[in-house]
Formats: structure tokens, sequence, C-alpha cells
């Protein structure tokens, strides 16, 4: 072996080890300082996954670990799938476990072999399938990064939002070099040298933001439970600021259609980054369209339940509430009160005649 890919080796397996010494410490950190909530579970699925990871694809040149070309990608598949999965639960408050999680999975296992054991042409389209595949995973979590980062109250979220954004694209490239071509030992040991770099420094950039004392970037409230709020943390210039923010939108600030956080800071002629912190810190709330919700769901609920509004069209009510079309008002309302807004008005209707009140 030259002494240019003894020093290949030498960096790719230090790399390699402080990127599992960096996983592990966060799997220790998962299980023994948060709750076995949703985002545990998958961050927990996603560090060990992580850790095979960083172990499997050293190059051959440095370690010959004797793993078949099949089980390399499916464990490699199964990270990609645990980092799909965290990153959902990660940015959606009301994720729940369920089968659409094994969507992906579906969609490896079949490629996957494919990609391992077919031959010639068949073998190279199966490949193609797979990287495309990839990228597809990936899309969509940079589409998640970048959707809604603007209503997100969670400023540690925010953050690494944008972290996430700049740093798959270079990850995904790797995996299309390392599943589309085969290179000679030299340049093998180059990629995977790259490979453990890029990966180490997102370890690095992830381990971080896990440790730091954000962990409200971690922790969610359940539907239904009160929402926790760090009032401590106000001063009482804020809590004049926030009373004055609830003032405006009890007034009726939130049937305004589109209205942003940027928008009701111009309203209220408050600074963005400050009327985020008010609501996340004063209210407890981590989104501001959750904080908009609420108040558009009870007065729906108030106005489905007005017997003088009886023949009022549904997708009427979700205009006039400030929603764009019917389809995010009945996903608000069917999470917020457990069904929809025509079964909810059929009932307070039915109680109203009946001399009972609604729900």
């Amino acid at each position: 072996m030259s002494e240019h890919a003894s020093w290949l080796g030498l960096a790719d397996i230090a790399f390699r080890g402080g990127t599992t010494a960096i996983l592990m410490l966060l799997v220790a950190h998962l299980l023994f300082r948060l709750d076995r909530g949703p985002v545990a579970i998958a961050g927990l699925l996603f560090c060990v996954t992580g850790i095979v990871e960083s172990i499997i694809n050293v190059s051959p040149d440095t370690i010959d670990l004797g793993l078949s070309e099949l089980t390399v990608m499916m464990l490699q598949q199964l990270h990609f799938i645990a980092l799909w999965i965290f990153v959902k639960v990660l940015f959606d408050d009301r994720f729940r476990w369920g089968p659409r999680c094994l969507v992906p999975v579906l969609f490896a296992i079949p490629l996957t072999f494919g990609a391992a054991l077919l031959n010639d042409t068949a073998g190279i389209v199966a490949r193609a399938l797979l990287v495309a595949f990839d990228f597809g995973l990936f899309f969509i979590l940079i589409r998640w990064a970048v959707t809604d980062e603007a209503s997100d109250l969670v400023s540690a979220r925010r953050t690494f939002r944008r972290a996430l954004t700049f740093s798959v694209p270079p990850f995904s490239l790797i995996v299309f070099l390392t599943t589309m071509f085969e290179f000679d030992a030299q340049l093998t040991s180059i990629v995977c040298t790259v490979y453990s770099a890029i990966y180490f420094l997102m370890a690095i950039g992830f381990g971080f933001w896990m440790t730091s004392p954000k962990k409200q970037m971690l922790l969610r409230p359940e539907p239904g439970t009160p929402r926790p709020t760090q009032e401590a943390e106000l001063t009482g210039a804020d809590r004049i600021e926030l009373d004055r923010v609830i003032k405006a939108v009890d007034g009726g600030l939130y049937l305004e259609p589109g209205l942003t956080i940027g928008g009701l800071g111009d309203l209220l002629n408050i600074p963005e980054h400050r009327l985020r912190r008010l609501i996340n810190k004063g209210l407890g709330y981590r989104n501001f369209a959750a904080f908009m919700n609420d108040y558009r769901i009870e007065e729906a609920k108030r106005r489905l339940a007005d017997p003088d509004m009886a023949r009022e069209q549904i997708v009427t009510h979700a205009f006039n509430l400030g929603y764009a079309s019917l389809a995010p008002f009945n996903r608000a309302f069917r999470e917020r009160v457990g069904i929809s807004p025509s079964e909810y008005r059929e009932q307070a209707l039915s109680d109203a005649v009946s001399g009972a009140s609604p729900a």
C-alpha cells in the first residue's frame, strides 16, 4: 500500500471513529436525558443506524469487513430512511407513528436487491432507480426544512432547518457517486475519506444542537395538554408587549387571510425575532400557524354551533376565518377537535335542538 493511501486510510478511520463516538454520546443522551417520545425514539433509530453507517463504508483497502454489497446497501438505505423519519418527526409537531412510516422501506427493499444483485443493463437501471429514490428522500428532507420555516417559533429548530438545507446536498452527491460508479482502489479511498469527513462534520453539528441546552427543539406537548411556557425568561417590557399581541389577535387579527408572523410584527411594530420569542416563550407555541389555528378553530366552533348560520357552507366559513382553501381548515379542525367541521356542526345543532350544549 502506498504512503498516500496509508494517510488516506488513517484519516478515514479517524473521521469514522470521531463520528461513532459522537453518535454514541447522542444515544446515551437520548436514552437517559429525554422522555421516550416520538422525537427521542426516531433520534435513537437515526443515531444507531448512523453508527453502523459510519463503519460499513470504510474502504476495503483500509479495512476489509467482508460484507457483501447487498448488506452494505441495505444498511445504508436503513440509515437514510431513519434520517427521513427523524426529520419528519422533528418538524411535524403532530406526528404519529403509523403504517405510512414504512412506505420508504417498501420501496427501498426491491430497489436495493436489484442494485446489488442484477448485472449489466438491468443492474445499471436498478442502481439509477435506487439513486433516484435516495434523491427523492433527500429532496423531501430539504422541502420539509424550507417549508414553514418562517412560521417556526423554535429558534434552535429553525437553525437546524437551515443546516439541513446546506448539508444534505453534498451528502447526497457522495451517495450518488458511491452507488452509481465503481472506482479503482486509490480513488475509492479518496471518495470514502471525503464521505467520512462530510459525515463527521455533520455529526459534530448534529451533536452540538442535540446536546446544547435547547431541549424545546426536541420536546413538544401532546395535543390537549397545557403548553409549557417560560415566562421567567420574559422581562416586564416583554409581558407588556405580549399583552398587546394577545389583545390584537383577540380583536380579530387572526381572521386576516395569509397573516404571517412578519405581517403581524409590522402591524404591531414589533421586530419579527422578538415577536417569535414572545409567542414561543410567553405562550408556549412552537409554530405560528398553530397559534393562529387555535384562535380560528375556536371561532369556527362558535359559528358552526350557531343555529342562525346552519345553512352557511363549510368552505365559506373556511375563507371567512382566514384559510386559503377548505383542505387546511378541515385538517386543522380535525386535529384540534377530533371530528370534521360538518360532523361537529351536525352534533352541535342536534344538541341545540335537544337543549344540550356542544363540546
